[in-house]
């Protein structure tokens, strides 16, 4: 069968990208054919079973546009690919096209996160790839994929499969060692002695390489210390100077080029890095850093009921017809007043578990380097609105408030665990402890990977096809629950044996030399995860 080429494109939100493709040759520009205003709503369906089920009935492929709804890039392929009239002259006869919002399904988000956003996935009727495609697609070449698509007559069928056992048995100091050194020597490759930070062609505030990079600064090593200081300075640059908060990221390999979306994730991430280095140093510019995102989260990432929002959006009015869209560049440009004249970039109000735990540790990583008293008490507020509105049955966590799925999904469940745990140790109130240990007996229950080692994305599906019938263990997630695991097994010494043997066997599943390395520059997290699991030995 002909297999159809992935495609690596600039033009794209960034997501969680390991290694960033080298730049090619720029593509058309989308601006040219926009006219600045969301085109009218196209008729999307749902990405479930029951789409895959119709695909086989009527014998059509199924395109997914996974899209995020602040990602610039999003809201040009939609206006200008998708509104292409030989584009939907070609969806209409042989397609079902399905859009996926990213951040309400963390199942595809994990899937295809490493192709950016918008990600563009091509299944057989029966589930599996036949192409994934990354950023923004022109009409012309989106037309020539889909007639590709269409002439392949692909019919094969999908094949699962499941991972190898694993021995159960500890893993010894001097193989930890040797893991930890080897990832630290890889990231080496990534250091941007010019423009600070890891990674050369996009910058991104990596917020959990920082955090490892403080801990090393912490413990007495100079060159970490150095260059984590000289990130944190130079990533400043891409701080709006009006509002507070951190955009996603910079294109051109330098920091003057931000693209304008501001996602919890990264300023979670950017306040306890900031409050870090200022209860490291005393110099309050880093403190100015760590209250310009508190203030930005507080005044735009939360909700009245005391929960946080993940996202505001790069553009403002991408998604409302009949009013004035005004691309970041020319918005975020403004002053406060020529801002609010225009009104304000829409900001997703959904209450994820994920983005709750990251703010939640942030929050209390503050307050432990200020006593900020208003900072822990927010924190404190979050979590009781999330353990009020997301707990199911079993303990676990669902993704959004209400959600009547019951689904649980590691990256939710791991991450206020994780918010729970520095919560008991800023407020130092056990039953904090017991509410982390709580999600983690429903996470083992659910996720774990009894044969293989790890933890599995999310819930078992029984009417998933194709590829999403096998389930995957995120490298990231994974990493988040050994930080809980080994805070908890100190925590709890009376079920420390139980927890040290998940993390013997999650580091046996995922520690392998293929997996280390391809996460790049993006491996902070697991050096940190790899010390916090060393102390304890």
């Amino acid at each position: 069968m002909k297999r159809l080429a992935l495609l690596a494109l600039v033009a794209a939100c960034g997501g969680t990208v390991a290694s960033p493709p080298p730049k090619t040759a720029a593509p058309e520009d989308p601006l040219a054919r926009w006219d600045a205003t969301p085109k009218a709503p196209l008729a999307w369906s749902t990405f479930d079973d029951a789409t895959f089920a119709r695909a086989k009935t009527e014998h059509r492929f199924v395109v997914m546009d996974g899209s995020a709804e602040w990602c610039h890039w999003c809201h040009v392929m939609e206006a200008v690919t998708y509104h292409d009239d030989a584009v939907r002259k070609i969806l209409d006869a042989h397609f079902i096209a399905a859009k996926v919002d990213v951040d309400a399904r963390p199942d595809i988000e994990e899937r295809y996160q490493e192709y950016g956003w918008p990600a563009t996935v091509i299944f057989s009727p029966d589930g599996r790839e036949l192409g994934k495609f990354r950023g923004f697609i022109a009409p012309d070449r989106f037309a020539e994929i889909l007639n590709d698509v269409v002439a392949a007559k692909d019919e094969g069928a999908a094949v699962a499969r499941e991972d190898p056992a694993i021995p159960d048995a500890p893993m010894s100091e001097e193989m930890l060692a040797w893991i930890a050194r080897q990832a630290a020597v890889g990231l080496e490759d990534y250091w941007d002695e010019q423009q600070g930070s890891w990674g050369h062609t996009q910058k991104v505030p990596l917020y959990m390489t920082n955090e490892w990079a403080l801990s090393r600064a912490r413990a007495g090593d100079e060159t970490a210390k150095k260059r984590v200081l000289f990130t944190l300075e130079e990533q400043l640059a891409i701080v709006d100077p009006v509002w507070g908060g951190i955009y996603q990221y910079s294109t051109d390999g330098d920091w003057k080029h931000p693209h304008f979306e501001k996602l919890m994730t990264f300023n979670a991430g950017a306040l306890a890095n900031y409050a870090e280095a200022y209860a490291f140093t005393k110099d309050k510019k880093w403190l100015d850093a760590a209250t310009a995102m508190k203030k930005y989260i507080d005044r735009f990432l939360s909700s009245p009921e005391g929960a946080f929002y993940p996202t505001q959006d790069a553009d403002l009015n991408a998604h409302e017809t009949g009013k004035k869209f005004a691309t970041g560049h020319e918005y975020y440009a403004k002053d406060e007043a020529g801002r609010l004249a225009l009104g304000v970039p829409r900001v997703d109000t959904h209450e994820y578990a994920r983005e709750n735990g990251l703010a939640i540790r942030a929050y209390c990583t503050y307050f432990d380097a200020t006593g900020d008293a208003s900072a822990l008490a927010r924190a404190k507020k979050a979590a009781d609105r999330v353990l009020a509105t997301h707990a199911v049955a079993t303990g676990g966590l669902t993704h959004d408030r209400d959600d009547d799925s019951k689904l649980l999904h590691l990256s939710d469940n791991a991450a206020m665990a994780l918010g729970l745990l520095a919560l008991a140790d800023s407020s130092k109130d056990p039953t904090r402890t017991m509410q982390a240990a709580k999600i983690v007996d429903a996470v083992v229950a659910d996720l774990e990977d009894a044969r293989g080692g790890g933890f599995f994305a999310s819930s078992k599906d029984p009417a998933a096809v194709g590829v999403f019938a096998v389930r995957r263990k995120p490298f990231e997630d994974d990493v988040t629950m050994l930080r809980v695991l080994a805070r908890l097994a100190r925590a709890l010494p009376d079920r420390a044996p139980a927890y040290r043997r998940l993390i013997d066997r999650t580091l046996r599943a995922i520690a392998t030399p293929e997996r280390i390395r391809d996460r790049g520059r993006m491996i902070g997290d697991f050096l940190v995860a790899l010390d916090e699991v060393r102390q304890g030995k």
